[in-house]
């Protein structure tokens, strides 16, 4: 196998791990705004509802041939 070689700042983003993660960088976590789980899921739907969905866009891609 041959050599490999990267540049100075390859090496720097390889191995400048960060050790602690803030978390005002995860944005969907507000700490002032926390909803309840019936208000997250209103919005949501049923696995049986994604399976209905599902099926009608396959069979509207691929018909069925009788």
């Amino acid at each position: 196998m041959g050599e490999i070689f990267i540049t100075e700042e390859e090496l720097e983003y390889l191995t400048d791990i960060p050790t602690v993660i803030s978390e005002e960088a995860v944005p969907y976590k507000s700490r002032k705004s926390r909803m309840s789980f019936e208000e997250e899921s209103k919005d949501c739907i049923t696995l049986e509802e994604f399976s209905e969905l599902w099926k009608e866009s396959i069979n509207k891609l691929i018909p069925i041939l009788i």
